[in-house]
């Protein structure tokens, strides 16, 4: 039987990490004495203009995972309110009918977890680590808006869809690095999507009807045996 359920297609993977507490120390470690070397050959100014840089592409790339979560739970909220109109989509859902499948509040999670790993990694100074997860989030998302049912996307606002990654997250270095700075509480807005557990099961297809004229026969078939 065809499943009425759609779940958005992974564009991304998740990457673990095995790395320890005395692997990152020495990270920092050799971080600092590379500034250190920098701060030789080309002086404090230098050093100082680099990471005011840097401070202020992970303080954008920060405000854009923050804006998407917001964009990401208001969508969520729009597929929730919906699970309670099932006399307005069930029809179609049974049917099979383009576009018709089941409310699923699931499908924004993996997105919201991307970006709230993006903003972690950007508030713990891994500029290039954060610009990674950022860009596997936007496809996630771009994936989730895509699977929504039709009846859920004309209830969107104008500003309710994907957005690519930012520039800046496109264009910084793998390795790069930048400040540690709190988290912004917007952050927390990826637990309320994650929190959102609800999904309506299959629907079951709708019994097929016998054409009219399947009756219409049978009745004069049955006046014929009465006559007969």
């Amino acid at each position: 039987m065809r499943s009425s359920n759609k779940k958005p297609k992974s564009n991304s993977r998740e990457v673990t990490s095995s790395r320890s507490a005395s692997t990152v120390a020495k990270d920092k470690e050799g971080d600092s004495a590379q500034l250190r070397k920098i701060a030789a050959v080309m002086g404090n100014d230098h050093v100082r203009e680099a990471m005011k840089g840097a401070s202020s592409v992970r303080d954008g790339m920060l405000a854009h995972v923050c804006a998407r979560l917001g964009i990401i739970h208001g969508a969520q909220d729009k597929e929730r309110q919906s699970m309670s109109r099932e006399r307005e989509w069930f029809k179609g859902v049974a049917k099979g009918e383009d576009g018709y499948h089941n409310p699923d509040l699931t499908r924004w999670h993996e997105s919201a977890k991307l970006y709230q790993k993006a903003g972690n990694a950007l508030c713990n100074g891994q500029l290039g680590r954060g610009a990674q997860l950022l860009e596997r989030a936007a496809a996630a998302e771009k994936a989730a808006f895509e699977s929504v049912p039709k009846f859920v996307e004309v209830e969107l606002e104008a500003n309710q869809k994907a957005a690519g990654p930012p520039e800046e997250a496109v264009a910084v270095n793998d390795e790069a690095s930048c400040s540690t700075c709190a988290k912004p509480s917007d952050l927390k807005i990826a637990d309320k999507i994650i929190a959102q557990q609800g999904k309506i099961e299959n629907v079951a297809p709708l019994p097929r009807r016998r054409p009219s004229w399947f009756d219409e026969e049978k009745e004069e078939e049955e006046e014929q045996q009465d006559e007969g």
